[in-house]
């Protein structure tokens, strides 16, 4: 192209000679004249005219971001700046409602006061690793540090923050690589995750005695292994009693203090378990007794196509029902439980009793087999080494004489 020739490339970008030249409009001034910035680029040498056409593209968007704020390839924004952009572009389109709620709770909490005045240059790994070592939160009315369990939880926002600032163009690369998280001390002793097969019937008769909805919310709960958000998040349409099948195909999660149905936390959470007797009978006696609670509430019941409501027919509040778990199991031995302990003892349930790994994974709504590998490796060992023992009695029960088998006498 000569040099005197000019071309239009796209809307901003004209290119003459070799030089590409970028305009940005950024509005008008008081006086109704148009206000513009401009700059220009250079493309390596021997690239076609089609690649570099492409370079110059790329280019302009990152420098009309620079014109309007977005960000600063400067690496200058602030922290606080950064996380503003990070819930008005990215978490609206990419992150749930509670998820983004949680998120900013987290944020707020957590980085703020640490993060929040730093320019992104000055955010390291080992600054990053600092704050893990240090930071201290509220637990149970006294300040302590981050358990290993909490550091990773929140360890994942700050990753998907430092994520965006790299696709937005504000930083070359994240600094959250090769942080240094707490570890779990080896000496400690672990905590109890899930019932056993020997603890089971004793458990089980602290809520078979009567019925309440309570007691058979925490019954589902263990029949499925659901989160307990698909849980309480059931309809009865989602409940089919001739196909003897559970239909999960919502979340009830809390934003705020509301609560509202929202798509499960996975797509493969999106799945239908099958019913036994015992809890089909338990569902049909729960739908019973809370349809005379709706006679006698009339339109007061709030909520008549839950399947789990509140005694006014509201949503049933997760952390009020943990509560309530917590409150009704003081004293018994089982105080360790918890709602998602008893997912937790399904899934061990099933594993232990040689459900393959890969139908515990679709029943648990897991998104990757490999994240059950990765949760149930302690139970997997174990039924690895009855595989062994029960090959063992095999093999030997076959074997004539097994003294002989082994070059004995």
């Amino acid at each position: 192209m000569a040099k005197s020739e000019q071309r239009k490339v796209d809307t901003g970008i004209v290119q003459r000679g070799n030089t590409y030249r970028f305009t940005v409009s950024m509005g008008y001034d008081v006086n109704g004249k148009q206000i513009r910035k401009t700059t220009t680029f250079v493309p390596p040498a021997g690239l076609t005219q089609k690649k570099a056409d492409k370079l110059a593209k790329e280019e302009y968007v990152h420098y009309s971001n620079r014109c309007k704020g977005l960000y600063n390839l400067k690496e200058n924004m602030r922290f606080s700046e950064l996380v503003k952009e990070y819930f008005r572009l990215y978490a609206p389109n990419n992150l749930k409602p509670v998820t983004a709620y949680n998120y900013q709770k987290h944020i707020d909490y957590h980085f703020m006061e640490y993060f929040g005045n730093k320019k992104l240059k000055d955010i390291t790994t080992a600054s990053i690793s600092h704050f893990f070592a240090t930071h201290k939160s509220m637990v149970k009315g006294e300040m302590k540090t981050l358990s290993p369990a909490n550091a990773k939880r929140i360890y994942c926002i700050l990753q998907s923050l430092f994520k965006f600032a790299v696709m937005q163009g504000c930083i070359k690369e994240t600094p959250c690589k090769n942080v240094l998280l707490p570890k779990k001390n080896p000496l400690e002793e672990q905590k109890q995750m899930h019932l056993t097969a020997e603890e089971l019937p004793k458990f089980l008769e602290l809520f078979t005695k009567e019925y309440s909805a309570f007691n058979t919310i925490i019954l589902t709960l263990l029949h499925t292994g659901m989160r307990s958000g698909e849980c309480l998040g059931l309809q009865w349409e989602d409940i089919d009693f001739e196909q003897r099948k559970i239909h999960i195909r919502h979340n009830l999660t809390d934003v705020g203090g509301k609560h509202f149905l929202t798509t499960p936390k996975t797509a493969t959470s999106v799945r239908d378990l099958y019913m036994s007797d015992n809890l089909m009978a338990l569902l049909k006696k729960h739908r019973y007794e809370q349809r005379k609670l709706q006679l006698a509430l009339g339109s007061k019941f709030l909520h008549p196509e839950m399947v789990f409501t509140s005694d006014t027919g509201n949503y049933k509040d997760r952390s009020c029902l943990n509560t309530s778990l917590k409150r009704f199991l003081k004293g018994t031995g089982f105080e360790y439980l918890t709602l998602h302990k008893l997912r937790h003892t399904n899934a061990t349930l099933l594993l232990n009793n040689g459900v393959d790994l890969k139908i515990v994974s679709e029943h648990l709504g897991h998104s990757d087999i490999q994240i059950t590998a990765g949760t149930y490796t302690a139970v997997l060992d174990s039924s690895r080494i009855k595989t062994a023992t029960l090959m063992e009695q095999i093999l030997t029960e076959q074997t004539p004489n097994k003294h002989q088998m082994l070059g004995i006498g």
